[in-house]
């Protein structure tokens, strides 16, 4: 039987994709059988449509789940699953959010999350959620499994998600992804103050991380580079600066650790199509101007 902890590899040889970033897939599992991965490779949520099985998860242990309920698998955690009986199970993977509109509305549950104490407790399936996969499944036996059908069903599914599931329901379930996310997220923020010019290599130490583990979580969360985010991010920021009173080129220079006239130069020619002359005073008026209104 093919394991649901390698769905990425069976998804890529049977699209001949490399790499994707959503799949769904149905399983039936055997009395007794058991799947395990000690560390997954993507989130996954798992969904019980007949059946009865336990799930360990790190260091929850043979929590049981039976038809009609789901959970939510965080990337890189420990797990095995038992069937106790015939299982009908349903299992989608990602990486993340598809959508940055997503993110951003799963994101206000964050304050929430902080106050909740995860247990690993199954979620109960809406009827109509359920209803949206057996609309999935009956799609790919038509042969309609292509990599833009499951990008456009992960979107439908947190879409449904929202407004299908209870508040405390969709905390309890995504309680991991938005509070691993946000803890990140907040790091590399929290942390790019500190930089002062220094390497990726710094700044994977300033977050906490070896350099490789750092950079692949960071294209996981930003979907850039950290050297291109860093450079966006400096962007932002001096432009913002550059309205302030009485700052100077040399200033900006100093601040944003550029070393050179010549670098600062083709960087402000690079993101604000002008000379750091030009923007400055730009910015200077369009802030006199705000002040007067």
């Amino acid at each position: 039987m093919e394991n649901i902890f390698k769905i990425r590899e069976l998804n890529g040889i049977r699209k001949g994709q490399v790499d994707v970033n959503t799949a769904f897939t149905f399983y039936e599992m055997k009395a007794g059988e058991e799947l395990r991965n000690r560390e997954l490779p993507s989130n996954y949520i798992l969904f019980v449509l007949g059946g009865m099985m336990n799930v360990s998860c790190n260091q929850f242990e043979k929590r049981l789940f039976q038809a009609n309920e789901m959970i939510f698998l965080l990337r890189s955690s420990s797990v095995k699953v038992k069937a106790l009986k015939k299982t009908k199970l349903f299992v989608m993977y990602f990486d993340k959010f598809l959508s940055s509109y997503d993110w951003r509305l799963f994101k206000a549950y964050l304050p929430d999350v902080g106050k909740t104490v995860y247990d690993f407790r199954p979620v109960m399936i809406p009827e109509a959620m359920r209803v949206f996969l057996e609309q999935i499944l009956y799609f790919q036996k038509q042969k309609i499994d292509c990599e833009q059908f499951n990008n456009l069903k992960h979107s439908e599914f947190f879409m449904l998600l929202r407004y299908l599931c209870p508040h405390e329901d969709i905390v309890s379930l995504l309680s991991p992804l938005i509070g691993n996310s946000m803890d990140f997220r907040n790091r590399v923020l929290e942390s790019y103050p500190k930089l002062e010019g220094g390497s990726m290599t710094d700044f994977a130490g300033l977050v906490g991380m070896g350099r490789k583990t750092f950079d692949k979580r960071f294209r996981e969360e930003f979907s850039i580079s950290p050297a291109k985010w860093v450079q966006e991010e400096t962007a932002k920021r001096l432009r913002l600066y550059f309205a302030e009173p009485d700052v100077t080129i040399s200033d900006a220079m100093d601040k944003f650790h550029f070393n050179s006239s010549s670098h600062f130069n083709r960087f402000c020619r690079h993101y604000f199509h002008g000379s750091p002359g030009a923007i400055m005073k730009e910015e200077k008026i369009l802030m006199r101007k705000k002040s007067r209104s």
